[in-house]
């Protein structure tokens, strides 16, 4: 299991510290039940994890690994609900998945679901896919739910040969102390192999052009200040405490009019999402008596490429403070594009892998207490994950809406964007013990992405005007 991997499953010795990615996507229709089975089937199939469970090394310093389950059941994974009520919509959905994705994962089988939701109201219907963190990230997810989607409404039925079902394997305490040795080995040999390449690389720049050096030199320990300071409290003075409760919502609003409203102050799809998060957040602040200057925030930056496989974390965690004291959505854009390229290029990002290696040694409860000290002093988080630009199907039903919950992991709410078919969705994970009127908070939301949407409908106008 990968650094990442293996401390997001490890530290939930704390449920506060829970990592599970909960999607609700929306049907406009039931979707034809042999298909749903054959479509969930050959995606466990092409994806190992999916039939792996995590096995964990308690009498040793070795990560977790991966083996494949003897007693894997696709009926325990893919399970048929229906909701109560004759009128039951978005809202009763949210309801079911808000309880799913709190439950524990049975951890002597793979750490992922599917529920079908039939019965909603016209016809609807709904699924719910909930995935531990340590199997994938948002973006590794939908590559690895590409093979349940088609591109038309009819099934495609010309479909390569599913793969056979791997054969059951389980290690012994010796093998898997001799297996865990040779990839910690291995993985260390590349870090140090990297470090030196790295650090001949500043010693020859140090001879041709020292000034610079030392300016790189002082610009990476900076870097690695920001990444690694403690942080165990929140600068929220209203969202201090947590719990497990949830409370899941959803906003939704067109991209092309985020898109332009980015694009009339020089900025990116990522600066007006952020803006629209920091000004409904500092909205509600505002409503109960609370001004903060700034708000620490943790998000993920993505280092997926090309040429990595479906699935993995591909990611590292940057910790930032944003200012939240700017009102005008179009001055919040500018102040915040910046801030925010500085955390997708920090010098010191390649830090965190380290980190995250030698937590994967440390005693299970002193990782979880490295983890939360980092991870509690968070206000929110934030992740923005790109989906499919056109519609697609899920065994006979079109996809209306495909709406990310993202793990709040410590924070007091989570708020992740998934774009799809010209729309993005920002599906809201809110810690019921942190924020006491959840539903307050999503109007707050709301509200302020309408003033980031205004700011390039009103650059359209004086554009227009002009000509």
């Amino acid at each position: 299991m990968g650094a990442f991997d293996a401390v997001m499953w490890g530290v939930e010795g704390d449920p506060l510290l829970r990592s599970v990615i909960t999607v609700v996507v929306e049907l406009d229709t039931d979707p034809d039940p042999d298909v749903v089975i054959d479509r969930v089937e050959r995606m466990s199939l092409v994806t190992p994890k999916l039939r792996q469970r995590a096995i964990g090394n308690p009498l040793s310093l070795l990560p977790p690994r991966w083996e494949t389950d003897q007693n894997f059941d696709l009926s325990y994974h893919l399970r048929w609900e229906r909701v109560p009520g004759k009128d039951a919509g978005l809202s009763q959905v949210l309801e079911l998945a808000e309880t799913i994705s709190e439950q524990d994962f049975d951890r002597a089988r793979p750490l992922w679901e599917v529920h079908i939701v039939t019965g909603l109201e016209d016809g609807r219907a709904a699924f719910i896919i909930k995935i531990h963190h340590a199997i994938t990230d948002g973006v590794g997810g939908l590559q690895m739910a590409a093979s349940l989607f088609d591109l038309t409404r009819e099934p495609n039925t010309d479909l390569p040969p599913k793969p056979d079902a791997p054969e059951p394997h389980h290690a012994d305490t010796l093998s898997r102390l001799e297996q865990g040795v040779q990839v910690e080995f291995a993985s260390t040999f590349d870090d140090v192999r990297s470090s030196a390449r790295g650090l001949g690389g500043i010693a020859k720049k140090a001879v041709k052009d020292p000034l610079t050096s030392v300016v790189d030199a002082q610009e990476w320990a900076a870097s690695a200040g920001r990444l690694l300071a403690p942080a165990s409290e929140p600068l929220s003075d209203l969202w201090v405490d947590r719990s497990l409760s949830v409370a899941f919502s959803v906003v939704e609003s067109p991209i092309d009019a985020l898109k332009k409203s980015a694009k009339a102050v020089g900025g990116t799809l990522n600066d007006a999402f952020m803006a629209a998060v920091t000004g409904g957040l500092a909205m509600y602040h505002e409503a109960h008596g609370s001004n903060p200057d700034a708000l620490r925030v943790n998000m993920p930056i993505n280092v997926r490429t090309d040429g990595d496989n479906d699935g993995g974390n591909r990611w590292v965690p940057a910790r930032f403070v944003v200012p939240v004291n700017v009102k005008d959505a179009a001055d919040r854009m500018k102040q915040l594009h910046p801030i925010l390229n500085q955390a997708r290029t920090e010098p010191a990002l390649p830090l965190s892998d380290v980190i995250y290696k030698l937590l994967t040694v440390l005693p299970r409860p002193v990782t979880t207490s490295i983890a939360g000290g980092l991870m509690k002093g968070t206000d929110f988080a934030a992740t923005n994950v790109p989906g499919p630009p056109i519609p697609v199907y899920f065994a006979g039903a079109e996809v209306d809406s495909m709406i990310p919950f993202a793990p709040k992991a410590g924070a007091a709410v989570n708020i992740g964007l998934m774009s799809y078919n010209g729309s993005v969705f920002l599906g809201i994970n809110i810690d019921r013990g942190a924020v006491e009127f959840p539903d307050e908070l999503t109007d707050c939301l709301a509200e302020a992405m309408e003033a980031v949407i205004a700011v390039g409908e009103k650059a359209a106008k004086k554009s227009t005007s002009k000509k």
